[in-house]
Parts: structure tokens; sequence; C-alpha cells
């Protein structure tokens, strides 16, 4: 029987959201969450698509809701597109649909979010770019995937939840043809290894201070 398709443009709340992934976790791995997105969940499928657009709109979208260039409403405080090296251009409504599109019936794995939250005299658009950079260096050029970063402030509406980074991997390597094999790093028992890759690299990053 043919898995049915949810409509990749439809909003998930952020309960939904967590109802639609498997959430990872390894003792002593607070510094960095980590969760699978899978075909199916609860008995539900899922679309990489739909999980991005709804990181990308916290809180439910009105009419009134800001756009990405290409048209995709967001209510995050930023975000942005990192692709694989050597990767097409791509806006991110034509990477999403394309992803999608390319699924395998056999694909158990369709993407990953790494989450980075800030200490508390950390501001946002320090960690944004500390996530930017490792992006672009450890998930594009080194595994050659594309991902959406998306920055989520829960003080805009006024909740006391800290604010955070999510890095929403799409699961398939990216490259010039096309997508390829699901990457080898993205299983249920890496969630130390991404940790210990974030805590070195973030310790790297912040020991570069600015010239005298």
């Amino acid at each position: 029987m043919k898995t049915k398709t949810p409509d990749a443009t439809s909003w998930l709340s952020p309960s939904e959201v967590m109802d639609a992934l498997y959430d990872v976790r390894a003792a002593e791995c607070e510094a960095l969450g980590y969760a699978l997105l899978r075909q199916r969940a609860k008995n539900k499928p899922n679309a990489a698509g739909q999980l991005i657009r709804s990181k990308l709109a916290p809180v439910r979208p009105d009419a009134s809701a800001r756009t990405t260039s290409c048209g995709v409403a967001t209510t995050a405080r930023d975000h942005r597109v990192i692709l694989a090296a050597g990767a097409p251009d791509a806006p991110l409504t034509h990477l999403l649909d394309d992803y999608d599109a390319a699924v395998r019936p056999h694909q158990r794995l369709l993407a990953a979010v790494l989450t980075l939250r800030c200490a508390f005299d950390q501001p946002l658009h320090d960690l944004f770019d500390a996530a930017t950079a490792f992006t672009a260096m450890q998930i594009a050029r080194r595994r050659r995937l594309s991902s959406v970063i998306i920055a989520h402030a829960p003080g805009d509406e006024l909740s006391d939840a800290a604010p955070h980074v999510h890095i929403c991997l799409l699961a398939r390597r990216h490259g010039p043809s096309g997508w390829g094999a699901v990457d080898a790093d993205l299983t249920d028992t890496a969630h130390q290894a991404w940790c210990d890759e974030w805590q070195g690299f973030n310790a790297a990053w912040q020991n570069i201070t600015p010239n005298a």
C-alpha cells in the first residue's frame, strides 16, 4: 500500500513537531539536542518540508507574518539556508520540494534536527553565527548535506524558555547530480558524537578574539 504523503505546506504546532520527531537523549549531552525525522511516526507520515516550514514558524503565521525571499511564512527570529558544497543553487522552496519529491519508499530517515541553546548571558546572534559556521564547515563541506538554520527567541512571545537555534539537516547527501545516500553519521546512537563535535568546534570558535 502506498504511503500517504503529508501536505508539506501545512503548519505543525511545536507539540506536533515534537510528536513527529524521534528525540534521542544520550547521557551528558545537554549541550546539543538531537532528534530524527523518519518517514512515519505514531502511524502518521512525515515530510522534511513540512518539518522545516513549521520550524520556521514556531507561532502560527497569519496574513501579517513575514516571509522568506521565496515566500515561506516565518515567525522565527532568523534563518539561513546552507547548501552542501557542490550542490546547485536553489531557493528554499525548491530545495524542500525537490527533496520531498525524491524520497524513496525504503528511505527510513528524512532529516535530523540539532538544537543548540543560548547560555544565560549569550546573545542569540552569537549562537546563530557559531551555528552557521559549524554548519558550513562540518555539515555542508565535510558531509555534503544541505541544511536550514533557524533561530527561535521564545521571549518574543513572553516565554521564559531559552533562546535557541535549530540546525535542520536533510539526511541525504546533496551533490551536483541530485540526492545521494543517507549520511552514515545520522543514526540513533550518534548523539554523543554530534555533541562532542559541536563542543569541540564551539570551544575553538569562542577562542577567536577580536584584534587588539
